[in-house]
């Protein structure tokens, strides 16, 4: 018995290893343009702000000009609601924003990854910031 059981757990383990071993590329910059300027995003409600995780939508808008305008659902503690900034992307898809107040004006530097419904966005240092659904990206500015 104690080898049936051993031999379900390794079937079960390689199968998920399987099912779970093909990586994700970060999107370059034409599909990271394609999928995110001059559209209005809007976050699950799971973000990273100034390096702690909060709860809370997050909506941006990207122009066409490298500027960005992001807003949270809920008034973060010592922190502004809307925000607004400057964004660049690199020919690798390497993204850039930095907020007037957010993070503290400091750069921030993330890789947004296609999965098939959702962009998952994570930092440059490894860190989840947030995903955005695919059904939740329309185009045009809806933050005005």
């Amino acid at each position: 018995m104690k080898q049936y059981i051993a031999l379900s757990l390794i079937t079960m383990l390689s199968s998920t290893t399987l099912c779970f071993g093909s990586s994700l590329n970060s999107l370059n910059k034409d599909q990271f343009i394609k999928a995110f300027v001059n559209k209005t995003s809007v976050s699950i409600a799971t973000d990273n702000l100034n390096g702690n995780t909060i709860e809370n939508t997050f909506s941006m808008f990207l122009d066409s000009e490298g500027n960005v305008i992001g807003k949270m659902s809920h008034k973060p503690t010592n922190e502004p609601q809307i925000d607004k900034g400057t964004y660049l992307i690199d020919e690798d898809g390497t993204a850039y924003i930095t907020w007037q107040h957010w993070d503290g004006s400091k750069k921030l530097c993330f890789h947004a990854f296609n999965t098939e419904n959702a962009y998952i966005n994570v930092g440059c240092d490894n860190v989840f910031h947030t995903a955005f659904m695919k059904d939740a990206i329309t185009s045009g500015n809806h933050l005005n």
